[in-house]
């Protein structure tokens, strides 16, 4: 999805998008929660302090245990 189609499915401009990307600027709750059902994740998924890992990584080690 591009930067302009998120911007269109949540009502905000592109460069919201980008400063969002960047660190620039924090979304406010309420689009913070428009972008997580665009992309249907909690907003713990979207939003959260620890980084993300790659769901191949969690895959990968449980297939070895």
């Amino acid at each position: 999805m591009s930067r302009a189609e998120l911007a269109a499915a949540v009502e905000v401009n592109p460069q919201t998008i980008g400063a969002l990307e960047r660190g620039d600027h924090y979304p406010s709750l309420d689009l913070a929660l428009r972008i997580c059902a665009v992309f249907d994740l909690p907003v713990e998924a979207v939003f959260g302090r620890e980084p993300f890992a790659p769901l191949s990584t969690q895959v990968y080690r449980e297939g070895d245990a």
